[in-house]
């Protein structure tokens, strides 16, 4: 929860199906809720925050032996960011978490809350040039 700035995940889930796509391809849809306690940006109150994403994830299924060697540049196109590339198991614990860190707001706030600047004493502000008047005497 620290990473998120959450005080407490009160629940957190994911739903959904997998279903074999092609022989090598693996297509998830599912649902992710979250309840999260934040702090408000403002008021540092605590502020609850839900969270209700659907997912859509398609995971291409590699063998060990078909890991390409490491190279020292690596070619990203529009497709590479399709697909989870697996090779033992689906962790479903890593989506629940990545979807739950994009759908964090950084900077909640709780509705009504504002920042108001207001002068702590009742005197008035100090004019910066009255320095300026005593030297012209």
């Amino acid at each position: 929860p620290d990473k998120l700035n959450v005080l407490v995940a009160k629940k957190a889930s994911i739903k959904g199906t997998l279903k074999l796509q092609t022989a090598n391809q693996i297509f998830m849809k599912g649902n992710v809720t979250a309840k999260l306690i934040q702090p408000c940006s403002l008021t540092l109150e605590p502020l609850v925050t839900n969270i209700s994403k659907q997912i859509l994830r398609t995971f291409t299924i590699e063998s060990k032996k078909n890991i390409p060697v490491a190279k020292n540049t690596l070619e990203l196109t529009e497709k590479s960011f399709d697909d989870d590339i697996i090779i033992d198991e689906i962790n479903l614990g890593e989506v629940l978490m990545e979807t739950i860190s994009l759908e964090t707001p950084d900077y909640p706030k709780r509705s009504g809350a504002s920042l108001r600047l207001t002068p702590t004493s009742s005197t008035s502000p100090v004019n910066p040039f009255s320095i300026l008047r005593k030297l012209k005497k």
